[in-house]
């Protein structure tokens, strides 16, 4: 974990409320990880309020460019304030940070899924795996079409699919279309709700598969110094802390019954 200034370079609104920020920090750019995030201060720097960071994951990393883009969904006052800083303002950030995701030696086909922000979680892994000449899937769920990651921002190998449904009407739009990307996977890494989480174990089938699914979890990260003890959850009948063993997890460790 350091401490980084970031020089942004250039933001851009893609979505409505959603801003890509391209920030210059070349030792952050060459060690982050798929997976990882970053705490980003929301403030200037004589500022004290909002006191708190806010965590963003790393969705893209240029290296010979010095480069690491952050999506940012306005959700409250400071991604506010940071989706609304212009190229050359000075970003303080904490990172990398966390555990990310783990693929196999094995894995051929990768199958992930994503719904709104936390589809900003499964970028950097989605690049990586393209180095690694993987074949790669991805299924975005939004509720409405306005909401869906611009395809023009993915690499044209990946195959991406939006599914488009709100409340409950998810599962008769993206769960009858699952059985044959199931097949096909040899992994899965989900950025999905806890409510879809649990709608997909109680389906049994691959999720129940050692090594095969893992997801993150996503809870309020506040100290990130394994101080507070706020970000604690039981994996597998053993506490952990999201912020330095998470947010990503094997979704077997995460339900007792299996």
């Amino acid at each position: 974990m350091h401490l980084f200034t970031g020089i942004i370079t250039h933001n851009s609104e893609i979505l409505p409320g959603v801003h890509l920020l391209e920030v210059q920090a070349g030792q952050l750019a060459r060690t982050a990880q798929p997976g990882q995030y970053c705490m980003l201060r929301g403030s200037a720097s004589l500022a004290t309020d909002p006191l708190l960071r806010r965590p963003l994951f790393v969705a893209e990393v240029e290296p010979g460019r010095n480069l690491c883009r952050f999506l940012v969904y306005i959700r409250g006052r400071v991604s506010h304030w940071l989706a609304h800083q212009q190229a050359g303002m000075a970003l303080d950030i904490l990172g990398p940070l966390g555990h990310g995701w783990t693929l196999r030696p094995e894995v051929r086909n990768l199958l992930l899924l994503g719904v709104d922000h936390l589809l900003t979680a499964l970028l950097l892994l989605s690049s990586h795996a393209l180095e690694r000449e993987l074949s790669v899937t991805l299924l975005h769920h939004v509720a409405s079409a306005d909401q869906a990651y611009p395809a023009a921002l993915l690499p044209p190998e990946i195959e991406y699919q939006v599914f488009v449904a709100s409340g409950e009407s998810w599962q008769k739009e993206l769960l009858p279309r699952l059985s044959e990307y199931l097949a096909w996977a040899d992994a899965a890494c989900c950025g999905l709700s806890a409510d879809m989480l649990a709608t997909l174990v109680s389906a049994g089938g691959r999720w129940r598969e050692q090594h095969f699914a893992q997801v993150i979890v996503e809870r309020p990260l506040m100290c990130v110094t394994e101080s507070c003890l706020a970000c604690q959850l039981e994996v597998r009948h053993r506490p952990r802390l999201l912020c330095r063993d998470g947010p990503v997890f094997a979704l077997r460790d995460l339900v007792e019954d299996w």
